[in-house]
């Protein structure tokens, strides 16, 4: 009877127990629990009066200090522990006391067409990956991706600015909308004057899309020693193709080359027979092939015309690469062989310009290519002695010098001629034809500082 007393009175104590929890919605045992757990001592006077163990007061958030009259837990959970529903003060009651409190979840339905949206957008995230993928193919087929050891992903273009810093002090707007109205110009700034014109630096074109003679390629020369392996290595390739044909059948073999030298090492047993008629024999074929040789040479050579053509064909090519100009300022052309170097020279180089004869001096005025111009501008200033007049009274006079030299964007004579002037006058009317007339005026100038 004892114990069925016992267990009711602890049901009844574990209802109560609950109920105070759930009152006050606190997570551990209230302060009436605790009263219970810790009351006095039973009228049986049994219990090991031990405090409770520090880790139970922090799980139960439990007062630091409990009063000496506190009854010991053990001893009540020792006597209820034949029941089920039973406080133990060593295990957790949220769980328990949290699944008592649970409340269902309302149901949430979807609205329609919630997934087909996501599925628009992941569909266009798709799509847009899959176009900058082929944009970066196309760029790695052209070599025009950033290089990434050179960060020039991090590179940050610099637009061009609204307006121009030259342009600034004479707009009042901020852009070039209204770059037409007159009235938003600033013409008449002081310091700054301007027209009213405005200038814009020119478009050039980039350096990779000219198509001029200075971008053209520059040509490869081979050296001596590469044209003569060249020369070599062709020598060897005809020479076997020759004796692949011989091996086949195609050519007949050639006959042996028989020399003064090598006649009995050839011709043994018939120079030891005849060796008069092999020596004569042998003779003739040695001067048969040098008259060959010599004929093949001739057949060879070029004819005047054709040299002439060649000459010519040079001289074009070298006046195609840049027309120069020289003007020279000679103060006797008495001497007939002095004349005559002069003129024949102009003409064979293919030089166009004039040879201006007057009493005072004489002017030659020359245009060509590089390589012409030099050639005679080293005949008058070096190869010619002015000193050799061919008058022993004028011996000494006679001299040469350069006015001007430069380069000219075309040929301005149509050939090489000979004038002649009685003064000054004539001479400035015959270069006013060509617009030519400082040339005289630069050479009297010269004439007179020299004096």
């Amino acid at each position: 009877m004892e114990k069925r007393d016992l267990s009711s009175e602890a049901e009844e104590e574990c209802v109560k127990k609950t109920r105070v929890v759930l009152d006050k919605g606190q997570n551990g045992p209230s302060a009436r629990i605790l009263e219970k757990m810790g009351g006095e001592k039973g009228s049986a006077g049994k219990g090991l009066d031990v405090k409770l163990h520090p880790l139970l007061r922090k799980s139960f958030n439990l007062p630091s200090t409990i009063t000496t009259s506190s009854r010991n837990p053990l001893k009540q959970s020792r006597l209820v522990a034949s029941s089920s529903s039973a406080f133990n003060p060593y295990i957790s009651q949220t769980s328990s006391l949290i699944a008592n409190s649970h409340k269902p979840k309302p149901l949430k339905f979807n609205l329609q067409g919630k997934f087909i949206s996501k599925g628009d957008k992941f569909r266009e995230q798709l799509r847009l990956e899959n176009e900058e993928r082929q944009k970066h193919d196309q760029l790695a087929e052209q070599g025009l991706l950033a290089n990434e050891n050179l960060r020039e992903d991090h590179y940050r273009l610099q637009f061009p600015p609204l307006v121009e810093w030259w342009d600034r002090p004479y707009l009042r707007d901020n852009n070039y909308t209204r770059i037409n109205d007159e009235n938003r110009l600033v013409l008449d700034n002081e310091e700054q004057p301007i027209t009213c014109y405005i200038q814009h630096p020119v478009l050039l074109e980039p350096i990779w899309e000219q198509t001029t003679s200075h971008n053209a390629p520059i040509p490869m020369f081979l050296t001596a020693k590469e044209k003569k392996r060249m020369r070599k290595n062709d020598r060897q390739i005809r020479h076997k193709e020759k004796q692949d044909r011989i091996k086949l059948g195609l050519d007949p073999p050639p006959p042996p080359k028989v020399k003064l030298s090598n006649l009995m090492t050839v011709l043994t047993n018939e120079a030891i027979k005849d060796p008069t008629a092999v020596e004569n024999k042998v003779r003739k074929q040695v001067e048969e092939r040098l008259q060959k040789h010599l004929r093949d040479n001739e057949a060879r050579k070029l004819t005047s015309e054709q040299k002439r053509a060649k000459i010519f064909a040079r001289q074009e090519k070298d006046i195609a690469n840049g027309v120069y100009t020289t003007i020279f300022k000679i103060n006797s052309l008495d001497n007939p062989s002095h004349f005559y170097k002069v003129d024949i020279n102009a003409k064979q180089g293919n030089l166009f310009g004039i040879c201006l004869k007057n009493p005072k001096f004489n002017l030659v005025v020359v245009e060509g290519g590089e390589k012409s111009m030099k050639h005679y501008k080293k005949l008058l200033m070096n190869r010619i002695k002015w000193s050799e007049t061919g008058d022993e009274e004028n011996t000494g006079l006679s001299k040469c010098k350069i006015l001007w030299e430069g380069r000219l964007p075309q040929i301005n004579f149509e050939k090489w001629s000979i004038m002649y002037s009685r003064n000054d006058e004539e001479a400035i009317k015959v270069l006013k034809k060509f617009g030519m007339e400082n040339y005289w005026t630069i050479a009297q100038d010269s004439q007179e500082s020299t004096n």
